[in-house]
C-alpha cells in the first residue's frame, strides 16, 4: 500500500493533507477495505521519506473523519465509510470523470507519479485550510476552560492537553498555546517538532481581586485548588498585591479550614466549591485571558492560515 501513495514536497499544500486526501479517496472508493490495517506511521514515513509525526497527524485526521480507528498494538484499522459515502452515485460519476482525466494526462505524456502529485495537490487545495491548535495546562479543568474560551475567540477548534499526560508525537499541532508559568516546559516538549509555541498571559478577574482585597486584615483567607502548586501560585500573586493573610488548603478536609474565614476556589472546578459549601464564605477565583495575548494569538492564527506550510521535517523560525 505505501507504494500507492505519493506526496510532493514542492507543493504549498501540507504533506499530511496530501496523505489524508489519498487515503480518504482509497477508503471511500473501496481500494482499502474495512478491517485492513494501515502501515505503521514509522513504516509509511520511511517509505515516503517524511517525518513520522506528519503521518501520525494524517492518521489522526482520518480518525476524526471516521475513516480509521487506532487500536493500540493492533494498528490503525480502516473503518467502513458507510453506504452513503461508498456507493453514492456521485462517487461513481466522480470515479468515471477522474479515470477519463487520468487517461488524458497520461496521453499528454505526464508521468503517473506527476498525475498522483497533481491529484493530491488539487484535492488538498479544495479543502479549507485548518489550523491545528492546542492549549496546554497542568490541570484538566483549566485546560478545558481556557481551550473553550480560545476556541470561541479564534473561531477554530482548540484541543485541551494536560502536562504530564501527553506525548507531543501523539499530539501534533501547528500552534501550541500555554501560560507563561509552563512556557519553558512546553517548549522543551515540542522542541524540534515544527510546532509554534506561544505563551498567554492569564490574569485574575478584576471582580475577584476586588472581593479579596475587601477582606479585613484580621480574617484568614484560604486558597483551595486542584493542586497545592496552583494554590501556592495564587497565594504568591496575592502577596505581591499586599494581601498576606492567606493560607493554602490541601483539600476540603484540611483541618486548617476550621480557622479559615473565607475560601477562594477556582471557578472552573465546582466540585471544590461543593466540598466547602456551608463551612466557610466562598469566593470563586475567576481567570481571564489577557486581551493583548488574544490579539497576538489571533494574528498568529491568521498568519498560519495564509503562509505556505513548511516542508515536512523542516524547522520553523520562532516568532519574536
Amino acid at each position: 500500500m505505501p507504494g500507492r501513495i505519493h506526496v510532493s514536497h514542492h507543493s504549498d499544500v501540507p504533506v499530511y493533507r496530501q496523505i489524508v486526501a489519498h487515503l480518504s479517496f482509497m477508503i471511500e472508493a473501496g481500494d482499502l477495505a474495512p478491517g485492513e490495517t494501515l502501515p505503521s506511521a514509522r513504516l509509511l514515513a520511511d517509505n515516503l521519506r517524511i517525518n513520522r509525526n506528519t503521518v501520525a497527524r494524517a492518521y489522526a485526521e482520518l480518525a476524526s473523519l471516521g475513516l480509521v480507528e487506532s487500536r493500540g498494538r493492533s494498528g490503525t484499522k480502516v473503518l467502513d465509510p458507510g453506504p452513503e459515502r461508498r456507493r453514492a452515485p456521485e462517487h461513481t460519476e466522480a470515479r468515471r470523470v477522474l479515470s477519463d482525466a487520468v487517461d488524458r494526462c497520461l496521453a499528454l505524456g505526464v508521468s503517473p507519479d506527476a498525475v498522483r502529485s497533481l491529484t493530491a495537490d488539487l484535492l488538498a487545495r479544495a479543502e479549507p485550510v485548518g489550523i491545528d491548535v492546542a492549549f496546554v495546562e497542568c490541570n484538566a479543568d483549566r485546560a478545558d476552560a481556557f481551550a473553550r474560551d480560545l476556541q470561541e475567540h479564534l473561531g477554530t477548534p482548540v484541543r485541551p492537553l494536560v502536562l504530564g499526560d501527553l506525548d507531543p508525537e501523539q499530539h501534533p499541532a501547528d500552534l501550541v498555546l500555554t501560560t507563561f508559568f509552563h512556557l519553558a516546559e512546553v517548549r522543551a516538549l515540542w522542541r524540534g517538532t515544527g510546532s509554534e509555541v506561544i505563551a498567554l498571559v492569564v490574569a485574575p478577574h478584576v471582580r475577584t481581586l476586588v472581593q479579596i482585597a475587601s477582606v479585613p486584615k484580621d480574617r484568614t483567607v484560604g486558597i483551595l485548588y486542584s493542586t497545592e502548586d496552583q494554590a501556592a501560585s495564587i497565594r504568591d500573586s496575592l502577596a505581591q498585591s499586599g494581601i498576606d493573610n492567606v493560607a493554602v488548603l490541601s483539600s476540603p478536609d484540611d483541618p486548617a479550614l476550621a480557622s479559615t474565614d473565607l475560601v477562594v476556589v477556582p471557578s472552573e472546578t465546582p466540585e471544590l466549591r461543593a466540598g466547602v459549601e456551608g463551612r466557610a464564605e466562598i469566593i470563586e477565583f475567576g481567570n481571564v485571558l489577557d486581551a493583548a495575548s488574544l490579539r497576538t494569538v489571533t494574528q498568529v492564527v491568521a498568519d498560519l492560515r495564509s503562509e505556505p506550510a513548511p516542508t515536512a521535517g523542516s524547522a520553523t523560525t520562532p516568532r519574536p
